[in-house]
């Protein structure tokens, strides 16, 4: 990511990194501590460190992509990962493709906080808007995002992920 600009360190209560090789083992729990996602996403209720790490590279295979830990600012620990992209090949948006949260971690406000900072990076580099996808297989999210002020625009049907619901927030 040389071109990319360098993602916001920190909020009040979380840090953001980089995921690197070393995050793997300890964010094997944070994907598996959600077995119904996995379910929708990977087709079976756990995953493998290999596959954690085929995902990050899928991910960072898109240029202007981030995989980022997210991270308690008071323990250090992961209790999270987000994949965002600058713009997506298809459409030339930007889009977050993850935030997802330790189980334990849920219903905390964490996910709310993480999205403050990230619209507001964009805006700060120009952007006017953010979209994303929700499988449909996982549209209990929807209510969240809408609460947000994320607004469903298109339902399609992804090649390996099946029907997804297309949301955008406009700045």
């Amino acid at each position: 990511m040389p071109h990319s600009p360098a993602f916001i360190p920190s909020s009040k209560r979380l840090h953001f990194s980089p995921v690197t090789p070393a995050d793997f083992a300890e964010l094997l729990a944070v994907y598996n501590s959600n077995p119904d996602y996995m379910e929708c996403a990977f087709g079976k209720r756990a995953v493998t460190v290999q596959e954690i790490e085929a995902d990050h590279l899928e991910n960072l295979a898109l240029e202007d992509s981030y995989s980022m830990a997210l991270r308690e600012s008071a323990s250090g620990k992961i209790i999270g990962i987000t994949q965002f992209i600058l713009c997506n090949p298809r459409d030339k948006q930007p889009w977050l493709g993850l935030i997802m949260l330790h189980s334990d971690c849920q219903g905390k406000g964490y996910a709310k906080e993480f999205l403050d900072c990230l619209i507001q990076w964009y805006r700060e580099h120009g952007y006017t808007s953010l979209h994303l996808a929700v499988l449909a297989k996982n549209s209990k999210v929807v209510p969240f995002y809408e609460k947000y002020g994320f607004t469903a625009y298109e339902e399609r049907e992804h090649e390996r992920l099946g029907r997804v619901i297309c949301m955008a927030y406009a700045f």
